[in-house]
């Protein structure tokens, strides 16, 4: 039954996140009457779901009707360090909702969550007009997804022997100004749909470019980033996109693809839980284990060089030029 329920506390987390319910308790606690004024909720409502979510340790109820925040919902703050809201907020958004709302059809049929509830892929769905707030959405969480990874990357690999680093598909930046704070003789540059680099704010050092990374990508850099992007591909749109950055490499560049990584070990792991993600809402993208990235490498001209543990659960796995 706890497996069960655990898509209630998903959906009560994001939605109460959406609600800003962890900003409103910032100073302190809030009876649920002023906490259901202050974030124009419904007050029984409102109340139901947060003896819930106090129940499983989301919050704490300090006396009855009165909740305040514990460390999880802390990182349900907007302007918490290493904040989780955005993330919270889109994992329950239609985007997502809706296409895992399709697993068994998925399981069936091998196709994507998002082509049999929107009839196309994800990233197609996000450029229509009508659903740029999801997409908004998206790179929010993105964001939200660096701030609790990037400074375990920054520490994990010197790059500060790095000049010129291109973030290929790197959202609003976050990841490469991390990058960046331990490099202080390198520039960057963003590499992400037009979209993207458009609304970007702006970052010290950092130039933002549009363009499509099947298509190629901006040459001569010495170091060429992608935070979970690969796995968002079918191993034959990975070669292709490996294959650009190869090109575009510096000759004794570095390639650092940070992702969580398949282990060969039957315990559970957080590369198993986004390897199903990956199953329900993209068209063949995958979780990898070190062989097969090795393999990608060599099909793609690169050789893999060594992989990188974090203290997140991401890896980076680095590769130079082949042979």
């Amino acid at each position: 039954m706890q497996a069960l329920f655990g898509v209630m506390v998903t959906r009560s987390v994001s939605a109460v996140a959406e609600l800003g319910v962890p900003d409103a308790l910032r100073d302190g606690p809030l009876y649920y009457t002023d906490l259901a004024t202050a974030v124009g909720a419904d007050q029984r409502a409102l109340h139901r779901v947060m003896r819930m979510l106090s129940g499983v340790g989301i919050f704490t109820e300090a006396k009855p009707g009165t909740y305040a925040l514990t460390p999880v919902s802390e990182l349900l703050r907007a302007d918490a360090p290493g904040s989780m809201r955005d993330l919270a907020v889109m994992i329950t958004a239609r985007s997502h909702w809706l296409p895992w709302g399709r697993l068994a059809d998925v399981l069936r049929t091998g196709e994507s969550g998002p082509r049999l509830a929107f009839g196309t892929d994800v990233f197609t769905w996000f450029q229509a007009p009508e659903n740029l707030g999801e997409w908004q959405i998206f790179n929010d969480a993105m964001t939200s997804f660096s701030m609790g990874t990037a400074h375990a990357v920054a520490e994990a690999v010197n790059f500060g022997r790095f000049r010129s680093i291109v973030d290929v598909g790197g959202g609003h930046g976050y990841l490469l100004d991390t990058v960046l704070a331990t490099a202080p003789r390198a520039t960057g540059t963003v590499f992400d749909l037009p979209g993207v680099a458009e609304t970007a704010p702006p970052v010290d050092r950092v130039t933002f470019v549009g363009g499509d990374f099947f298509q190629g990508v901006p040459a001569g850099g010495d170091c060429y980033l992608l935070k979970h992007i690969v796995h968002d591909w079918s191993d034959q749109q990975s070669v292709v996109l490996l294959s650009n950055i190869a090109r575009a490499l510096a000759p004794r560049g570095r390639v650092f693809v940070i992702e969580t990584v398949m282990p060969d070990a039957p315990e559970a792991h957080p590369a198993k839980f986004m390897d199903v993600n990956m199953l329900a809402m993209t068209e063949g993208g995958c979780e990898r284990t070190v062989r097969e990235y090795a393999a990608l490498f060599r099909e793609a001209g690169l050789a893999l060089v060594r992989v990188h543990p974090t203290r997140s659960p991401v890896s980076v796995v680095e590769a130079k030029k082949g042979s």
